[in-house]
């Protein structure tokens, strides 16, 4: 069929109106395909939002200082919750017998505790004992016309300890003038309140005690104002310490440099006699050492940081008046061993309980004692007059490292008047007692020797 002019006229136009727009398209995607470019210049020339305004920083905070009180009157308005339920006494402070004598170990710039009389021989012979106590009847045997005088309690071990280059023993007892003696009430608020005189440190230095561990269920005795009075009379007699704290500033160790050998100290307890809770949450961190694995963790690290070799933690724990661990022992035993502790020195039973070892989580061999019984008290249980004098040697081997190169304990026992010494600790076994004699001395032998048991070394004979 033959198209009509007309028909191929508008066919003609159609077609041309098409090849006009084919060639636009070309044309216009040759355009596109030179303006994108290789991929980095894509990326550059792809839009982008508007630009908004750079978020204003944050303010930074200024770090707040930790609250060290200036004086106790604020420690007590911050640290203490309510008074414990005594009356206040208004006593002159109790004077030293004698003029306190200048210590063996004193600090370094560098907080390190060191010996006028090192030998720097890299052997370190070091003695630890348990509670250090100062109880009704030993403060009725220690009254004198002046004040009150307990040196005599320590004659017969002072002459053990001046062979040792660090000798530690835990102080269970607050030294408060303010707050009524043990003397004058046995008890507040029906716990035993283990007040005393000041002038029992006077002993304790006597007896060549270095250090005292503090942490232990009686700090809060005589409230936020014993603490500090405490702390006080304990720097007065220039004894090192640690467990018991005016702040939450002060570190929670001692380094001590023993004969070229660091060591450090560290004191938890787990018991305040429900005390505490006259303190308030920050009274409770700032001056107690309540233990938990995070902080031996923590102290433990800081004390090797600052120099430490050599850990011993002292832990107030157990259940009074028994011979045997509870399970809580050995829970905490494991726990400490793992945070770091290279020995560890039980305390608040006031009986013997058995030396040990502990398999620490680094695969360390860790001894425990998990208790020193009490090493002097006025207590009459037949358990609380056995304890011993712990001796351990460290020693620096060839390639450096610190080694535990002996242990060993001597076995003393209590008495309320021996040779006409009240509550005199006296060692049962030859040759630390001089040759004397006593109808007590093998009982008491057979007993501790049987609680520590024979995974250390007896000193000494009968």
């Amino acid at each position: 069929m033959k198209r009509s002019p007309l028909k191929k006229t508008i066919c003609a136009l159609l077609a041309l109106i098409i090849a006009l727009s084919l060639a636009a398209c070309s044309q216009e995607k040759a355009v596109l395909i030179v303006d994108i470019g290789s991929p980095t210049e894509q990326t550059a020339a792809l839009p982008t939002e508007a630009p908004t305004e750079a978020p204003t920083p944050e303010p930074t905070a200024t770090p707040v200082p930790p609250f060290v009180p200036a004086d106790v009157e604020e420690a007590v308005r911050v640290y203490e919750s309510y008074k414990l339920a005594y009356d206040p006494i208004d006593r002159a402070k109790v004077e030293p017998n004698y003029p306190i004598t200048q210590p063996r170990y004193s600090m370094g710039e560098d907080g390190v505790y060191r010996s006028s009389s090192a030998t720097g021989d890299n052997e370190a012979v070091i003695m630890l004992t348990g509670d250090l106590m100062c109880q009704t009847r030993q403060q009725e045997a220690g009254k004198t016309a002046t004040g009150y005088s307990f040196i005599e309690s320590f004659d017969y071990v002072k002459s053990i300890f001046a062979t040792a280059d660090f000798v530690v023993g835990n102080l269970e007892a607050t030294l408060s003038e303010s707050a009524p003696y043990m003397a004058e009430s046995i008890e507040v608020e029906g716990r035993p309140h283990l007040n005393s005189p000041a002038s029992f440190l006077e002993a304790v230095r006597y007896a060549g005690f270095d250090m005292v561990v503090m942490s232990n269920n009686h700090n809060c005795d005589s409230g936020v104002r014993g603490i500090y009075d405490t702390l006080d009379r304990v720097d007065e007699y220039r004894l090192i310490h640690t467990g018991l704290y005016r702040n939450t500033v002060e570190p929670r160790y001692n380094v001590i440099d023993v004969d070229g050998i660091k060591i450090a100290v560290l004191s938890y307890s787990v018991y305040f006699n429900t005390k505490e809770e006259h303190l308030t949450a920050a009274g409770r961190d700032a001056l107690l050492n309540i233990y938990s694995k995070e902080k031996v963790e923590r102290d433990s690290a800081a004390a090797r940081a600052a120099g430490a070799e050599f850990v011993f933690v002292y832990i107030h724990w157990g259940t009074e008046y028994m011979n045997e661990p509870d399970d809580s022992q050995f829970f905490y035993a494991k726990q400490i061993a793992d945070a770091g502790a290279d020995f560890i020195v039980g305390s608040h039973p006031h009986a013997l309980q058995p030396y040990s070892t502990v398999k620490s989580s680094d695969g360390r061999t860790v001894p425990v004692i998990y208790s020193m019984g009490n090493f002097v008290s006025h207590q009459t249980k037949v358990c609380t007059k056995d304890t011993i004098i712990l001796r351990v040697v460290l020693k620096r081997d060839e390639t450096g490292a610190i080694t535990l190169s002996e242990q060993g304990y001597i076995p003393c026992r209590v008495y309320k008047l021996f040779l006409n010494k009240d509550y005199a600790i006296v060692p049962v076994v030859k040759p630390y007692n001089n040759g004397m004699t006593s109808a007590y001395f093998a009982p008491a032998y057979q007993r501790i020797t049987e609680i520590i048991g024979n995974k250390i070394k007896v000193l000494g004979t009968l």
